[in-house]
């Protein structure tokens, strides 16, 4: 019987068979907090995938591990979760929401602005061992991944096609690489390094157009169907329309009858091109959410079975509603309007002439 350090290999390997549920389990739940917590808080990311080690790789480990290893927790990264980014400046924001919301049992960070030597093989990645943190432990659903780590590793697109290309090629080390090859294959590494610094240096320059640039479309007359181009391609309608309907836990769905109220509702204040709501949105954006959570908080005896898509553009109008001088009338108004598919109600819309200084 094959031994690791006097233990009997097949022992530590039971017990691989005896978690693997559990460790594809945490896997799984991993991968979707982390989509959550950059969803909320990051920058698009081209990837985020998961992985348990095999059977056979964990025995290979387990055999190559030095000193050897005395069980089976001892191997660190039997789940792994690599996240690739577009841009390497954008590796810092993903590390700075792992190290926020996880435990960091031990870290390998790598100096961003540390140039490959060429004799160095590879290309730079960030690894983090994480587990869950004591807080999030303690809920029902989390107790049974206690103990369990996985490694994260972030890196760009260009790093991680990078490191595919390497592995493809069968060459994933400096000693196995032909010598008179080395020098050449670490030359196309600085190339790629060099390409991350100049994406990075255009993303930075081009950063000003973007927040002022409006859409190809934005001259354009506001009507149902332009109304609903913004609503599909608008990421801050999007944003703000999933975040509102997961107060309710209901979907959001198309409803061209909507469409129509909310162009009326927009004409009514003035808002009658697709630039004038794009700029809105954008100068509003935290506002649309305060007062959606707030009526949607109020309208919780109401059972809806659906919120309409382009629900937050309703609730752009109530913003403006907020700043303008004719709050009743407008108010009176925009409470005509439906938020979504309801099963029942029995009381009507909650009067918020009240509160609306607030906003």
């Amino acid at each position: 019987m094959s031994t690791v350090d006097d233990i009997p290999l097949d022992n530590i390997l039971d017990r691989y068979d005896q978690r693997q549920k559990l460790y594809n389990d945490f896997m799984s739940r991993q991968v979707t907090l982390l989509q959550e917590f950059i969803k909320e808080n990051g920058p698009p990311v081209y990837s985020i995938q998961g992985r348990v080690k095999e059977r056979d790789s964990v025995r290979r480990k387990l055999l190559a591990m030095d000193p050897a290893p005395t069980r089976l927790d001892d191997v660190a990264d039997i789940v792994g979760i690599r996240i690739v980014t577009y841009f390497e400046s954008e590796v810092d924001r993903i590390a700075d929401i792992i190290q926020r919301e996880f435990k960091i049992n031990s870290t390998h960070m790598v100096d961003r602005g540390e140039a490959l030597d060429p004799e160095r093989f590879g290309y730079l990645s960030r690894h983090y061992s994480v587990s869950m943190l004591d807080n999030r432990l303690e809920l029902i659903e989390y107790k049974r991944f206690k103990g369990i780590r996985a490694e994260v590793q972030v890196r760009s697109l260009l790093q991680h096609a990078w490191a595919e290309i390497q592995v493809q090629m069968g060459y994933d080390s400096q000693e196995t690489f032909p010598k008179e090859r080395r020098r050449e294959f670490s030359r196309i590494a600085g190339l790629l390094e060099l390409a991350d610094e100049q994406y990075n240096e255009i993303k930075t320059f081009l950063k000003p157009f973007e927040e002022t640039t409006l859409s190809p479309a934005s001259d354009l007359p506001l009507d149902s169907d332009t109304l609903g181009d913004v609503i599909r391609s608008n990421r801050i309608v999007t944003e703000l329309d999933d975040k509102l309907s997961n107060l309710l836990s209901v979907p959001v769905v198309p409803n061209e009858n909507f469409l129509n109220e909310l162009v009326e509702n927009l004409a009514y204040l003035g808002i009658e091109t697709v630039a004038a709501l794009e700029n809105e949105l954008k100068k509003r954006k935290k506002s649309i959410l305060s007062i959606g959570t707030q009526i949607l908080d109020r309208e919780s005896e109401t059972h809806y079975a659906s919120l309409w898509e382009g629900i937050s553009i309703l609730f752009v109008c109530y913003s403006l509603a907020a700043v303008s001088g004719r709050v009743d009338q407008i108010l009176e108004f925009l409470q005509k309007t439906p938020m979504g598919k309801e099963i029942k109600k029995d009381e009507e819309f909650p009067d918020i002439g009240d509160e609306i200084g607030h906003w």
